[in-house]
């Protein structure tokens, strides 16, 4: 199967490369569900993938610099957020603009461009660029949303949407069919939904629900375990009065109480602990 690796260094010595290329994050084959700006710029050794029945999110500023004869098949969802500060980046691996020490200049042509399959509905991209590729962006579905993207130095073209070319100049440009525009079109409603969305909304109002009970539990209980302590070091004195207002039985009992409001304490503590793993889980697919 297809899985996103980072090798290093290595293939970038039998390639011929120089040591410009060291420190950049290599990928190949299937996209994770999320891909973070932290270890852009992305150099694309072997075609990626948004694989069927997956979605795949990109944040903002993330750069995908791809080698020769590569390029992006989205199979699935493909959500890139880019913002105007922020895009997001499909370029040549020798775009100087993202990689100031590659050893050549881009060019059109440098790799294959971006294809979006006939059942991949729903893709949307929001400040994207698309550069020195041989294709750009080529959709086999008309559904998708495409606002503010750029193109610069494709060879045979930019945009397309199920075979035709849209006249793309130099300003962002913005397309937009949307799921309900696939709807009212018949397309099945069961291709356009997430297989994962209601899997991951369950397990992430569960985990919120749980998390802020599991807070409120904790603190409850810690106010009673804060009073039990004070009793407990009340009775614990040594002086006259006290020893001879309570027995030991009296001692014990506010030792027990003590002891069970911190247990029911921090135990609601880790009911809120394991609601925010499983809220933060809920993000990784």
């Amino acid at each position: 199967m297809r899985a996103i690796h980072a090798i290093k260094i290595c293939s970038l010595l039998l390639a011929g490369l120089p040591p410009c290329a060291f420190g950049l994050e290599e990928i190949g084959g299937d996209l994770p569900a999320t891909v973070t700006a932290a270890h852009s710029p992305y150099l694309a050794v072997s075609d990626l993938y948004v694989p069927a029945g997956r979605t795949v999110l990109i944040e903002p500023g993330v750069v995908f610099l791809f080698r020769n004869f590569t390029g992006l098949k989205v199979q699935g969802i493909l959500q890139a957020r880019g913002t105007a500060d922020k895009p997001v980046v499909f370029t040549s691996e020798f775009d100087h603009d993202y990689r100031p020490d590659a050893p050549m200049k881009a060019n059109a042509y440098d790799w294959n461009g971006m294809y979006i399959d006939k059942d991949a509905i729903g893709t949307e991209l929001e400040h994207v660029a698309v550069n020195y590729s041989v294709y750009g962006l080529t959709s086999m579905t008309k559904f998708l949303r495409l606002k503010n993207g750029t193109f610069r130095e494709n060879g045979r073209g930019n945009f397309s949407v199920e075979g035709v070319e849209h006249p793309v100049t130099g300003r962002p440009y913005s397309y937009n069919l949307s799921i309900r525009d696939a709807t009212v079109d018949g397309v099945p409603v069961k291709i356009l939904k997430d297989p994962l969305a209601v899997r991951r909304n369950v397990l992430r109002y569960a985990g919120a629900v749980v998390f802020v009970g599991g807070c409120g539990l904790g603190v409850f209980y810690q106010n009673y375990w804060s009073q039990a302590q004070d009793e407990l070091d009340l009775r614990s004195g040594t002086d006259l009065p006290n020893l001879v207002g309570y027995s030991d039985p009296d001692w014990r009992h506010a030792l027990d109480n003590r002891n069970l409001n911190r247990v029911l304490s921090l135990a609601g503590y880790g009911v809120a602990l394991i609601g925010a793993a499983g809220f933060a889980w809920s993000f990784t697919f």
